[in-house]
C-alpha cells in the first residue's frame, strides 16, 4: 500500500493545527471522555468543524508510568473510530494514527491513516519503520529516551538539551533513511515533557530555530502538560466557583499562548486538545509574523 500525497500538507505556510483523540481510559488530560467509539466520533467531528487540519487519534496512553498495551488491545480501540469517522464526515480531514506498534501502524494505515505519530521515533517496536517505508506513509519522529514508565529518570543531557535532542533526532533521521523512510514524509518533535524536565521542555521551545535547523518540518505537543504549571498564576483557580475543580484546565491558557508562539515562529504544526482556541491563536501568531516581514 502507498499512501497519496496529501495536497500542500508540507509546503511552508499557515502553522496547522492537530485535534487530539485520546480513545483511552487513562490519559493525563482527557482519560476515559473519549473512551467509548461512538463517543470519540462524535468528537472528532466536533474537532473537524472547529478547524482541525489534522485528527491525531491514539489507543494508549503515553502520560508518565503507563502501562503498555498489547497491539490488539491497541486496535480495538483505534480502529472503529477511524473507520466510524471515516463514514461520519462529508470531508474528512488526515488522520494521524498516535501509536509505537508496528502492527497497529499497519492496521491503521490500511484503515485509511496517512500519518504514523510514534513517541519513539521507531525505537520502541524494530517493525515500525519498515511498515512506515513499506508503505511510504507521513511519519512523524518523536525524540524520547526509555519509555512512558522509565522517561522520567532519563533527563540528563549534560546543561544542553537542546543540543542532545538535536543529536537524537538527527541519529533517528539516519535510522530512517536506512529503513527505507521517505524522508520528504519526515516531520520531527522534539518531545516535551518526555524525558525532560519543565525547565528543558521551556528551553526547547526557546531554541525552535536551533531543531529547525536539522531541516524538516517540526511537530510542537505542549497541549496541557505538566510543564506548563510553570506558567499558572498562583492562585489562579480563586477565580472559579465554589466547589469547581479546573485541573489540568489550568494549563489551557498557557497551552493556547505557546501555539501562537509557536505560529509566529514558523513551526510546522502544533498537537493540542483544544482545537477552538489554538485556531484562533495560530491565526493570531501568524498573522504577526506576516506582519513582522513586510
Amino acid at each position: 500500500m502507498t499512501i497519496c500525497q496529501i495536497p500542500d500538507f508540507l509546503t511552508p505556510g499557515r502553522t496547522k493545527v492537530m485535534g487530539i483523540i485520546n480513545v483511552t481510559p487513562d490519559s493525563f488530560s482527557d482519560g476515559g471522555a473519549w473512551f467509548n467509539p461512538e463517543k470519540a466520533i462524535a468528537h472528532a467531528l466536533e474537532l473537524e468543524a472547529a478547524g482541525a487540519d489534522i485528527l491525531d487519534i491514539g489507543g494508549e496512553s503515553t502520560r508518565p508510568g503507563a502501562e503498555s498495551l498489547s497491539p490488539a488491545q491497541e486496535q480495538r480501540r483505534v480502529l472503529p473510530v477511524i473507520s466510524g469517522y471515516l463514514k461520519a464526515s462529508r470531508s474528512p480531514v488526515p488522520i494521524s494514527l498516535d501509536t509505537v506498534n508496528a502492527e497497529t501502524a499497519a492496521a491503521g494505515l490500511a484503515a485509511g491513516v496517512q500519518i504514523i505519530n510514534d513517541i519513539s521515533g521507531g525505537t520502541l517496536d524494530a517493525g515500525m519503520l519498515k511498515v512506515v517505508a513499506e508503505n511510504d506513509a507521513y511519519y512523524i519522529c518523536q525524540h524520547m529516551r526509555g519509555n512512558p514508565k522509565t522517561m522520567d529518570s532519563l533527563c540528563d543531557y549534560g546543561g544542553d538539551v537542546t543540543g542532545g535532542v538535536c543529536q537524537g533526532l538527527k541519529e533517528r533521521i539516519h535510522a530512517c533513511e536506512k529503513a527505507g523512510v521517505n524522508l520528504q514524509r519526515l516531520i520531527l518533535d522534539p518531545g516535551l515533557g518526555f524525558a525532560k524536565s519543565a525547565e528543558q521542555s521551556w528551553e526547547l521551545l526557546g531554541n525552535l530555530e536551533q531543531l529547525e535547523q536539522l531541516g524538516y518540518p517540526l511537530l510542537i505537543g505542549a497541549s496541557r502538560k505538566r510543564f506548563l504549571e510553570m506558567a499558572v498564576p498562583a492562585g489562579w483557580e480563586d477565580s472559579l466557583p465554589a466547589g469547581a475543580k479546573a485541573g489540568v484546565g489550568r494549563r489551557e491558557d498557557a497551552t493556547t499562548a505557546v501555539s501562537a508562539l509557536c505560529a509566529q515562529a514558523g513551526v510546522w504544526a502544533v498537537r493540542v486538545h483544544n482545537v477552538a482556541a489554538s485556531a484562533s491563536a495560530v491565526a493570531a501568531g501568524q498573522l504577526w509574523r506576516e506582519a513582522a516581514c513586510r
